[in-house]
């Protein structure tokens, strides 16, 4: 910012990555439930390792000055990231990929300055590079209640076929097919994902505590959501009931958990109440068109990182200047 005046809060950094964490926790225990403890190991290890890599990154960045590092290090926000990462994996995946997954989603927040000015979500686009660079690893999915070893480096692969389920997201994707379980298993996260993309409910509990601390702001979210329904509704790209495909849509994959924790993040998302409208509603425009487009992959993920790099066009043409003062150049 570089006019007055200036907005004065109570919140500090740390007090808002403890209220994201917050409205993190009942998907993850809801996670726990459903795929096991293999799930939290999943999340521990991110976290850890993305705590880790921050940590050196500090440290070359400030010299070796080895107590600003780790208080820079341990402001909570890179254990939001490495959460937020842990959640776009499924359980079934060889431990060792949540190493590359934290690598992945420090490095490209450090490439930009770090936290606050990093242009892309790290969890996102983590989450995103390890499916591309690992698609046979992250596309296996297994039957809900069906437990694994929490800390075997790699599962069994007799033991996961044997549990092995197609996602609703898959079975959309590739064969055309709407979940018929009930939707009701959608929604409360009794089917098979990734371990933080199932809990439909609890995500939103959890933007709905966000928005009423005031840490995020719906507009963006709720704009992606309803562009998402809108065009799947008006547009379905499966022969079935128009309602029944966009509600697949709509609760599988990645869609409810980034409209929540994607679009509201305030350092890659746009300031204005009309910027986030545009960037909500251009995820979900991207969203349906790359779905519907390219099988293979999720189509939310691609979508918020191409809206996060439009951010600074979308800032650029929506800032409102106060009463007074020139628009800098």
């Amino acid at each position: 910012m570089h006019n007055a005046p200036f907005i004065h809060t109570e919140k500090t950094y740390r007090a808002i990555m403890v209220d994201v964490l917050i409205a993190l926790a009942p998907a993850l225990v809801w996670s726990v439930f459903v795929f096991g403890a293999r799930a939290i190991t999943i999340a521990c290890l991110t976290v850890v390792f993305c705590v880790l890599f921050e940590y050196l990154a500090r440290l070359i960045r400030n010299k070796f000055d080895f107590l600003k590092a780790l208080n820079e290090a341990t402001d909570l926000s890179i254990v939001v990231t490495g959460l937020l990462a842990a959640f776009m994996l499924p359980v079934a995946i060889p431990l060792y990929l949540t190493v590359v997954a934290a690598l992945f989603a420090v490095g490209v927040k450090q490439a930009f300055g770090g936290t606050g000015k990093n242009i892309v979500n790290p969890a996102v686009f983590s989450a995103l590079t390890v499916k591309l660079l690992f698609p046979s690893a992250t596309s296996v999915f297994t039957q809900p209640y069906a437990y694994f070893n929490a800390f075997a480096p790699v599962l069994d692969g007799r033991l996961v076929e044997a549990y092995r389920v197609f996602s609703p997201f898959q079975m959309l994707q590739k064969m055309d097919h709407v979940y018929e379980e009930g939707y009701a298993d959608l929604f409360f996260g009794n089917s098979a994902g990734n371990i933080g993309e199932i809990a439909v409910l609890f995500i939103l509990l959890g933007g709905g505590y966000l928005a009423y601390r005031r840490i995020i702001n719906p507009r963006c979210g709720l704009a992606y959501l309803a562009v998402v329904f809108l065009l799947t509704f008006f547009f379905p790209g499966a022969d079935s009931e128009t309602i029944y495909f966009t509600l697949t849509e709509l609760m599988s994959g990645g869609v409810v958990l980034l409209a929540v924790f994607a679009c509201g993040d305030f350092t890659t998302t746009p300031k204005q109440d009309i910027g986030k409208l545009i960037f909500g509603a251009g995820c979900g425009i991207l969203t349906v068109l790359i779905r519907y487009a390219y099988k293979s992959i999720d189509g939310a993920y691609v979508a918020v990182l191409i809206m996060n790099l439009m951010t600074p066009v979308i800032d650029r043409y929506t800032r409102k200047v106060p009463y007074g003062m020139l628009r800098r150049k």
